[in-house]
């Protein structure tokens, strides 16, 4: 599974910061234990050389010499006292120990005194009470006799100290990755947001508004390349579609003229006397064949018109209801012409938009007409309006031949044509739904279809209420025709 992209660098970042937080935390442990460590060797030795000087040895026994009233000194013999032992170099005898050290049980041997003597190092002791650290020291006495000092300190500190530092890692150190989850995410929001900017912008892109440009920030960062880039691509692809539509817009008006002309000279061709039945039907085959070139060319000028910004919507207050239901009694004679039975139904309270009266009754002859067309008798096409949560909707279902799964993904493109196997399909130019989905979405609103094949079809235009509406961005020389698909 892929996670996110804040996802995916929180949780990396999260990753890292908890390696170094535990790397941190370990180091810092044993820093602190050996310093601690190294501290307590020095203290102990510290301690045996300089009890030194407050040792009387003689050969069968040792004291340790008054101090007097030194606050000092008698606080260094009082600790360098607690736990120490004298024993004679050749003997291995003891010659005094603290009361301190009697129940640890350490009592050495001639071997061992041999031994310490040899290599003096501290060690370290594990007894019922605890670790205690000791410290050898050599010395002798003014009359000659040698003896081995031992003087040692309980590690009970240290180990508490190292105890309690371990409590703390070990509570404080999941707060603290659990404060850095929460930091990182935080983060990787704040680090994602102009990324999060340009994709609202880029959302404001389409084909009919190609001239929108990303935001730069003007920090020349990463984000900035891109965007940068991404426009430029979106000036290429501008100036391209611009050509496009300019040569479409060239060529269909100057196919009008010699069409006109031809149709003409068609005309004139079928008043001539002598003409058969069969040149004469010719004839009318080659005006209908015109017309439909004329009707193609229209709406490609249209389209191109449009999508070219040349067009105004003259945008009022439209009754939807009563301008479909003028449409569908418009239309009730070509559907029962054709073994349709075209209904009208109005849900609810009168429904209203802002927008242009002349192409709302465009885009809803085309969806109408389409319905009628595409439907086989005894067939049947209800037109209804209906209006909730400030919106206002179109619905036109039929029971015709309906559209594949793949072609209703289509349906709204220009030129599109389903399968030409389909009754009557060969009399749309492919446009009129490019036409109603342009209209739609002038109005700030869009247009749905739902189909299957074999059990019809149903065209849903959403358009925002009265007062929600986009007004008039564009002007047109005039109210639209009506046009079929």
């Amino acid at each position: 599974m892929t996670l996110a992209l804040r996802t995916r660098l929180a949780v990396g970042s999260m990753a890292v910061f908890g390696v170094l937080v535990a790397g941190i935390s370990v180091a810092t442990y044993r820093v602190l234990a050996d310093r601690l460590d190294e501290d307590q060797t020095q203290r102990v030795v510290e301690l045996a050389q300089g009890l030194h000087g407050y040792l009387a040895v003689s050969a069968d026994a040792a004291s340790v010499v008054a101090v007097g009233a030194d606050d000092e000194r008698a606080t260094f013999v009082h600790q360098a006292t607690q736990y120490y032992q004298v024993y004679d170099t050749g003997t291995g005898r003891l010659l005094a120990e603290s009361p301190g050290i009697t129940p640890l049980g350490l009592t050495l041997t001639l071997q061992e005194v041999t031994a310490l003597k040899a290599r003096p190092t501290p060690f370290d002791v594990t007894t019922d009470v605890g670790r205690f650290r000791f410290a050898t020291s050599l010395g002798s006495s003014a009359a000659g006799h040698e003896y081995v000092l031992q003087v040692g300190t309980a590690l009970a500190p240290l180990d508490q100290a190292l105890a309690r530092y371990r409590s703390v890692l070990l509570w404080r150190v999941p707060l603290l990755l659990l404060a850095g989850m929460v930091a990182f995410w935080w983060f990787a929001g704040v680090a994602l947001r102009p990324l999060s900017r340009l994709a609202a912008a880029s959302e404001q892109v389409d084909i009919a508004n190609l001239s929108a440009r990303l935001p730069l920030r003007g920090v020349t960062d990463e984000l900035d390349l891109v965007a940068a880039s991404f426009n430029r691509t979106l000036a290429r692809l501008e100036q391209s579609v611009g050509d496009m539509r300019q040569f479409s817009a060239a060529l269909a008006h100057e196919l009008r003229t010699p069409l006109a002309g031809l149709r003409g000279h068609i005309e004139l061709a079928m008043r001539a006397p002598g003409n058969t039945a069969a040149q004469h039907d010719a004839f009318v085959n080659q005006l209908e064949e015109v017309d439909r070139l004329t009707r193609l060319i229209n709406h490609v000028l249209t389209l191109a018109r449009a999508e070219s910004g040349q067009i105004r919507l003259n945008v009022t207050r439209v009754d939807l209801g009563q301008l479909v239901a003028g449409i569908v009694e418009q239309l009730e004679i070509v559907a029962d012409a054709a073994g349709i039975a075209l209904r009208f139904e109005q849900r609810g309270a009168a429904v209203f938009t802002d927008g242009d009266a002349a192409w709302l009754e465009r885009m809803v002859l085309n969806l109408v007409d389409n319905a009628i067309k595409y439907s086989n008798p005894p067939g049947s096409v209800v037109v209804t309006v209906e209006g909730g949560r400030d919106l206002a909707r179109i619905a036109v279902q039929d029971t015709g031949v309906g559209l594949s799964a793949d072609d209703a993904l289509h349906v709204f493109d220009r030129f599109f044509r389903a399968d030409p196997a389909r009754p009557q399909s060969s009399d749309g130019a492919g446009l009129g739904l490019s036409l109603v989905q342009w209209v739609a979405s002038e109005h700030g609103g869009s247009v749905a279809a739902v189909s299957a094949l074999g059990q019809g079809s149903t065209f849903t235009v959403t358009l925002p209420a009265s007062g929600r509406g986009e007004r008039g961005r564009r002007v047109t020389s005039g109210p639209p025709t009506a046009a079929r698909s």
